[in-house]
């Protein structure tokens, strides 16, 4: 009975041990290629039943082509050439006509890059004030440390892909950067239900409701669906915008959420589909809070939970069902030396899948199979070794 009572209690703590490090891997901005493949296929097949926004909803401002140049100054303050960023004077003038409208847009992301100064920026930054729905992007530097932009007591939001980027494309999203500074998809769906939200380890609270900080995007919108002329969604230079009647624009932008940024030039990044400019990320990433995909309860905790119970029960007891199927199928020098893994990675793979499409997580397989594949063979040498003595 105390032998029993032992073997279960190892078994639960092992689970729960490994749920913990499941958790911690799912912070981490790599992926293995095998998972890769996995997030790649399964959420390929439910982009192909995706609900697609209203196009009536939202109006895409393109700055991709409207563009100034500005002196660039070294760190000692000295110029040293020029450098080419969004045409400040052109956004003033959109602001201007915006502010001037009675029918204001819902919300205003402006995804442009504000960290050098030019001799408009007075008279945008006085556009600014006037707009209680308008949201700044920041982004870090080489070194990370923010670059917050030059308009001072504008709301902002931090716009990198700081999870997925540092290896070849964004693949994981991030909701709280350093469990402090809050990403712009987040913030604005803050402001625009009166929700706060808090970091918390690997969650986050929003409002009543608990998700992970970081999440694999379900993609609604695509880089070709904004190209595709019948989708209705077609971005609008800003130099063509400005060529309409104020009150034209007034009427286009009216009750919609706008993105304003580079949707076609120079801010384009490798996503799990296609290279997707970061505008468009950012409206993914803000369909998918609004949406609820990333929220999780108390039935995803279960799932895993029996799951994990199941597979730490296989470590601590020899010669279990799903190995014996397995080694039925496999070579003897196979089995000899992966039979144990093949067996964790196929059943972690199948979570996996559950739990993606059940709450649109995925799970770090190849190395929480790595680890109770470790964990397999150091419990069975440790089972040798008390046999022998």
């Amino acid at each position: 009975m105390t032998r029993k009572i032992l073997l279960y209690s190892a078994i639960v703590i092992h689970a729960i041990a490994m749920i913990a490090f499941t958790l911690y891997l799912m912070k981490l901005p790599w992926l293995a290629s095998d998972e890769k493949f996995l997030i790649w296929s399964t959420s390929a097949l439910k982009f192909s039943s995706r609900e697609v926004p209203p196009s009536e909803d939202f109006a895409f401002i393109n700055t991709s082509y409207d563009l100034q140049l500005i002196d660039r100054f070294d760190e000692y303050g000295f110029p040293v050439g020029n450098q080419v960023i969004t045409n400040r004077n052109k956004l003033a003038q959109l602001f201007q006509v915006i502010n001037d409208g009675e029918a204001q847009p819902k919300y205003l992301f402006c995804d442009i890059h504000f960290v050098d100064s030019t001799e408009v920026d007075s008279i945008l930054h006085r556009e600014f004030k006037k707009l209680n729905n308008i949201i700044l992007s920041a982004h870090l530097d080489q070194f990370g440390e923010l670059e917050a932009p030059i308009f001072e007591e504008i709301n902002f939001g931090l716009s990198d892909y700081v999870i997925g980027s540092v290896f070849d494309g964004v693949y994981k999203y991030q909701l709280v950067y350093q469990d402090s500074l809050k990403l712009t998809p987040l913030k604005a769906y803050e402001q625009l239900n009166q929700f706060s939200s808090e970091s918390s380890g690997p969650f986050v609270k929003i409002g009543s409701r608990w998700t992970l900080n970081n999440f694999i995007m379900n993609y609604r919108l695509l880089q070709k669906d904004i190209e595709d002329l019948e989708a209705g969604f077609n971005p609008v230079s800003l130099g063509e915008l400005l060529y309409l009647e104020d009150r034209d624009i007034q009427d286009f932008l009216a009750n919609k959420i706008v993105f304003i940024g580079d949707f076609y030039e120079n801010d384009m990044h490798e996503t799990l589909f296609e290279i997707t400019s970061g505008p468009l990320i950012l409206l993914n990433a803000f369909l998918s809070i609004k949406e609820g995909d990333t929220i999780i309860n108390v039935w995803f905790f279960l799932l895993m939970f029996i799951a994990y119970l199941y597979f730490s029960y296989m470590v601590f007891v020899e010669g279990d069902y799903m190995e014996k199927k397995i080694s039925k199928l496999a070579s003897a020098s196979v089995t000899k030396y992966l039979i144990g893994f093949a067996s964790y990675l196929i059943l972690l793979t199948l979570l996996s899948i559950l739990t993606f499409f059940l709450f649109n997580v995925h799970i770090n397989i190849f190395f929480v199979a790595i680890t109770y594949y470790v964990s397999d063979k150091l419990v069975g040498l440790a089972r040798g070794l008390v046999h022998r003595s």
